[in-house]
């Protein structure tokens, strides 16, 4: 039976059963597939430099990780050595990547781990993917190997279960894929209050790629065995993040800075973090310790979008998303042996575009502000005064990969 009320009379939209499943209300996976994470791929060099994955036209790409694996120190030669939580991401100097011909781009770690915390539907998820990619440790922990889970956050991927992005068809090219992970020394992730790094601090035991796949359960059902690909073209939504601009502050209070560096095409939010110029100096390595601005306040052409004054952006970025920006941190002292302590770790988002929630975000496209000659414009008041910070910015775009004749390159 119908509801004729003049609620339901007044409100538009089509009539839906949320009773009786039916064609409406029920969908199906058209290719049937099967996925694995089979692909491996050995570092080149386990003391830094530059590795390359490779990943030939196959089947459907999806998530791409990075582990670690430290050596083990000797007995009694660690008692004044810390890691850092996160300590994987900090290992990791930049990532570039290339789709068949496309043009090549480059994150650098921090990136990587920012991309990935934003994008996890809780703050749970957050500090689990944050403790992951390398637990904090100092002393004689570290005579047994610390391992460091880190994930990709390429335009294609997106890194929680919720809102999966469609796996990238390496079916449709004719061309590799390429991935290039370009590594800082070991030595420089480790915290060393008193005396040399012992030998185990200056390489790694292991490290390698790993990938997971979506394989068609028949290649036929192939979009380019179906279609002519030298005369159509796919296109693959993605979120491009440009590679970070920092910019020094001075040891003052309030600020301003001019951004520069947009490419042609559509925003859609800026995201920021402030560390310490103490932070990963020294003796005392705290990559991550991100600290809240006092107050920011985003322009564009003399215009204002987005105004946290009062430390509000928390409250901003929580009400338009489904976390806080945070994530728990544990931060190491120069104490002899080192002390590590909890601590939160913060960043902030600016948005230009609409909020809509991240399960949909890969099936629609909500636009963003289109950065012409006009000039960005960031006040900002950091949260020490007399203190000096780098500020880190990433520009977040609306983009699509387009595949035809066997390659790939991107659409702004």
């Amino acid at each position: 039976m119908s509801d004729s009320s003049t609620l339901s009379m007044s409100r538009p939209g089509a009539c839906e059963d949320i009773y009786y499943y039916s064609g409406e209300t029920s969908k199906k996976q058209c290719w049937a597939s099967t996925q694995n994470t089979k692909y491996t791929q050995a570092f080149a060099n386990l003391s830094g430099g530059t590795s390359v994955l490779t990943l030939s036209p196959n089947n459907g790409v999806q998530d791409v990780i990075i582990v670690f694996k430290t050596q083990a120190f000797p007995a009694g030669t660690a008692t004044n050595t810390a890691l850092p939580r996160g300590w994987g991401y900090s290992l990791i100097n930049r990532v570039s990547f290339r789709y068949g011909g496309s043009s090549q781009f480059f994150i650098s770690g921090d990136q990587l781990l920012q991309n990935a915390l934003r994008r996890q539907p809780s703050r749970s998820t957050a500090n689990d993917l944050f403790t992951l990619g390398g637990d904090s440790v100092s002393g004689a922990t570290l005579e047994s190997s610390q391992y460091a889970l880190v994930v990709l956050t390429l335009p294609h991927a997106t890194p929680s279960g919720v809102g999966k992005a469609f796996p990238f068809p390496s079916d449709a090219l004719t061309q590799q894929i390429q991935i290039t992970a370009e590594l800082n020394p070991v030595s420089s992730i480790f915290t060393q209050t008193s005396g040399a790094l012992n030998g185990a601090g200056s390489s790694l035991d292991t490290a390698y790629f790993q990938v997971q796949q979506v394989m068609l359960n028949n290649q036929g059902d192939a979009l380019a065995r179906r279609v002519d690909m030298s005369t159509n073209a796919y296109a693959f939504p993605c979120e491009f993040v440009q590679q970070k601009v920092s910019v020094p502050l001075v040891a003052n209070n309030a600020q301003s800075i001019s951004l520069t560096g947009f490419r042609s095409g559509e925003v859609k939010s800026i995201e920021m973090w402030l560390v310490s110029s103490t932070a990963t100096s020294g003796t005392a390595k705290n990559p991550f310790k991100w600290e809240l601005p006092v107050s920011v306040q985003l322009t564009y052409q003399g215009d204002i979008y987005a105004r946290y004054e009062n430390q509000s952006a928390p409250i901003w970025n929580l009400i338009n998303g489904n976390k806080a920006p945070a994530m728990d941190n544990t931060v190491t002292s120069t104490a002899v042996p080192p002390v590590q302590t909890a601590e939160l770790s913060q960043w902030v988002s600016l948005p230009f575009a609409q909020t809509l929630m991240p399960e949909e975000t890969n099936k629609v496209l909500v636009h963003g502000k289109a950065i012409q000659n006009g000039i960005v414009q960031l006040d900002i008041t950091p949260p020490q005064d007399g203190v000096a910070y780098v500020l880190n910015v990433s520009y977040v775009y609306n983009s699509t990969l387009l595949l035809s004749q066997g390659t790939a390159e991107y659409l702004f």
